[in-house]
């Protein structure tokens, strides 16, 4: 088996090394994690601009998977979206280098990132009212409760079921973002039936960490020299 083996000249293969010692380097406030979450950030307006010239549609029956517009090229960015998100949180761990900015940043940009798709999909018609409701209304009163238990020095680790949630909200913005026809099936009734799951699974894991809040909360209380 051939292998080939392109050496860069010195100062090249000094300056990767600075760059990439610099990215994972948990005292850089600016690693590979954090680069990949603010990168998610800039994603967010890229993706409302795309949905703010997402017009008018073809009926289902005379749609293609592969047509293009600009609803689609959305989807295509929540996409990339959710794959940084896989990919911060892996390298942080695996590299040990989470810092507290990464641990802020992260769940600002998935809430971005729903806000932003979610209103832009209600002033499409896309997406009812009421669910947009709920859907924000819980992530908005669990990073209230999430600032109190800081405050409170009460740590709580995200359960399986926030992760399930994040998953579904993805999946369903990037479907009612496609919107017609995706694997011969209607991508709008697709997106809107997992974005109903998606709530669910919301609701549950915001009561689970509302109870295990009130937990910690009162075993403090009660133990106020454990602490």
């Amino acid at each position: 088996m051939l292998t080939f083996n392109l050496k860069l000249p010195p100062f090249f293969e000094r300056l990767r090394g600075m760059v990439w010692a610099r990215l994972d380097d948990p005292r850089n406030l600016l690693n590979l994690p954090n680069l990949l979450t603010i990168f998610r950030i800039f994603l967010v307006p890229l993706m409302a601009i795309c949905l703010a010239y997402d017009g008018d549609q073809p009926p289902f029956e005379k749609d293609w998977m592969f047509r293009f517009s600009a609803g689609r090229v959305a989807s295509f960015i929540v996409f990339i979206a959710g794959i940084t998100d896989l990919l911060d949180g892996y390298i942080a761990r695996k590299w040990k280098v989470e810092t507290l900015l990464g641990k802020f940043l992260d769940p600002v940009a998935d809430k971005l990132l729903l806000m932003v798709g979610l209103v832009m999909l209600m002033k499409l018609d896309r997406v009812n009212e009421w669910l947009v409701i709920l859907l924000l209304s819980r992530e908005l009163l669990i990073t209230a409760l999430r600032g109190v238990a800081a405050g409170e020095n009460i740590i709580i680790a995200a359960g399986q079921s926030g992760k399930l949630k994040l998953i579904f909200q993805m999946l369903g913005l990037g479907f009612l973002m496609w919107y017609g026809s995706a694997f011969g099936l209607p991508a709008w009734r697709v997106g809107t039936v997992i974005l109903y799951i998606a709530l669910v699974i919301s609701l549950v894991s915001g009561f689970l960490y509302l109870r295990d809040f009130w937990r910690a909360l009162s075993e403090k209380r009660s133990f106020p020299h454990s602490a």
